[in-house]
């Protein structure tokens, strides 16, 4: 048994979560060395640097199963040279990418949460996809959408400096996703303030994603002893409880499994923070903002009270990955609903086959559209809106959606957290499919009715303006 193995034993953990764990801590004096010696070297040093550092954390995680991440920052650089800009690179990209990553996962999946060489990799599936899609943006620039002309690359990159950016060490093992023009930018000096520095405004808000990511990071581990699933799911005293409570605490053990999520988030995200990496620019008071990477909004994951406000709120790099690379390039499709629902596909095959994360997904759109639905209710009673556009009302309604978010979102996290059919099936079964019946039967039939029977909301055209209040977006 090896140092870490004993480390692990004694701190009753498991060794690869232990490894995982210690890479993302390495990220910080990887960026303060970084600070120290290289921001002020040529982007060839400093891209010899990452490299070696991310080779290096991949090696005390994978071990040989590195040559995965290796093989296909070699497909990356062929790719981007020999193909770019043409329709082939973005299928040749699938294939060799989450293709791989497929193929990975068939013979790498298991019953638990696993953390082998496919956890890293999928974050540089979908960076290295991103890539291509960027250096075709940038071949095809005088038809690129005005979003994709942002992250556009207009240049070949090198094998080295793909390496640099695929094994970036604040930012390979669970994010954050971030372009390779943003990338560019941090190692040009574009970031750096008048003497030549990385801002040392940063050191603070480094320091809070820090703490709050190790605080996240107690709860999540004192919530797995107070409630072991998936065991205690299936445990006579759990099944013997009353419904509220069997689905009260599946909505708590939900939010504390989520706070693994959010610790390694916080964390690595902090780390780049520290090397730079997230300046995104002056605020309206001209103070620096360091939330370029952010992949977690703490106040809406903690507050948001409705769907769209908490599912993005976390895994921001992913879902900004998902809509602008994903989404917007559907627009062929002609419909708004479909594109999503192929950006969800997309999103559960990435994690993986079972049927869990499938499941989530498709249940994730359904609470959108009846979202979305109930907002449209609304706008039709405006005596119930007056009242709702009460300052005095708005602790209620964060409590409301609080409470609608957690349950409904922990009912659908059981076949995502427990992964497979055989092990939530039972708990899923004990809350009587609830979310499903609701959001996939009681609330459209509900909403058909409600629509039909409630007046239209009245188009009122005030002098000057071209839209009605129907037309415009309002929020709860």
């Amino acid at each position: 048994m090896g140092v870490v193995g004993a480390l692990a034993d004694a701190i009753n953990t498991r060794e690869d979560a232990l490894r995982l764990l210690l890479t993302i801590l390495a990220g910080y004096p990887l960026a303060l060395a970084h600070r120290a010696f290289f921001v002020k070297q040529s982007p060839t040093v400093q891209h010899i640097f990452f490299v070696t550092a991310g080779v290096s954390l991949y090696l005390f995680n994978c071990g040989v199963a590195i040559y995965h991440s290796l093989l296909s920052t070699l497909f990356a650089f062929l790719i981007t040279n020999f193909i770019a800009g043409k329709t082939e690179s973005i299928i040749a990209a699938h294939v060799a990418f989450l293709g791989h990553m497929l193929v990975g996962y068939w013979f790498a999946e298991s019953a638990q949460y696993d953390i082998t060489w496919t956890t890293p990799f999928c974050i540089m599936v979908i960076r290295y996809i991103g890539l291509v899609m960027d250096v075709y943006d940038g071949h095809n620039f005088e038809t690129a959408k005005p979003d994709q002309k942002l992250t556009g690359i207009r240049d070949k990159p090198s094998l080295l400096e793909i390496a640099a950016f695929g094994y970036f060490f604040a930012g390979s093992f669970v994010g954050p996703q971030f372009t390779l023009s943003r990338f560019r930018s941090f190692v040009n000096g574009e970031y750096l303030d008048e003497k030549k520095e990385v801002r040392a405004s940063g050191i603070m808000p480094s320091l809070g994603r820090f703490v709050a990511g190790v605080t996240y990071m107690v709860i999540h581990q004192w919530g797995a002893v107070w409630i072991p699933a998936p065991d205690y799911f299936h445990s006579e005293e759990y099944l013997s409880l009353s419904f509220f409570w069997r689905w009260t605490w599946v909505a708590i053990w939900f939010r504390l499994t989520m706070y693994r999520y959010c610790a390694a988030w916080l964390i690595t995200e902090g780390a780049a923070i520290l090397a730079g990496l997230s300046y995104n620019g002056k605020d309206e008071k001209g103070e620096d903002k360091w939330d370029g990477t952010r992949d977690l909004h703490i106040t809406e994951w903690e507050l948001g009270m409705d769907y769209t406000s908490v599912v993005g709120s976390f895994n921001v790099g992913t879902n900004t990955f998902a809509k602008n690379h994903l989404f917007r390039r559907m627009r062929w499709m002609g419909s708004k609903m479909g594109a999503q629902f192929a950006t969800l596909m997309y999103l559960a095959i990435w994690h993986g086959y079972h049927l869990g994360y499938f499941l989530l997904f498709i249940y994730e759109m359904a609470c959108m559209v009846a979202q979305e639905q109930f907002y449209t209710i609304l706008r039709r009673m405006p005596a119930v809106r007056s009242i709702l556009d009460q300052p005095w009302t708005h602790p209620f309604k964060i409590l409301f959606g609080r409470i609608v978010m957690t349950y409904s979102m922990g009912f659908a996290f059981l076949t995502f957290g427990l992964i497979k059919k055989e092990i939530w099936w039972a708990p899923v079964k004990s809350l009587f499919f609830v979310g499903y019946i609701f959001y996939f039967i009681v609330w459209p039939i509900l909403f058909q009715v409600l629509i039909r029977v409630l007046p239209r909301e009245k188009k009122t055209k005030v002098e000057g303006e071209t839209t009605t209040p129907s037309e415009k977006k309002k929020e709860l």
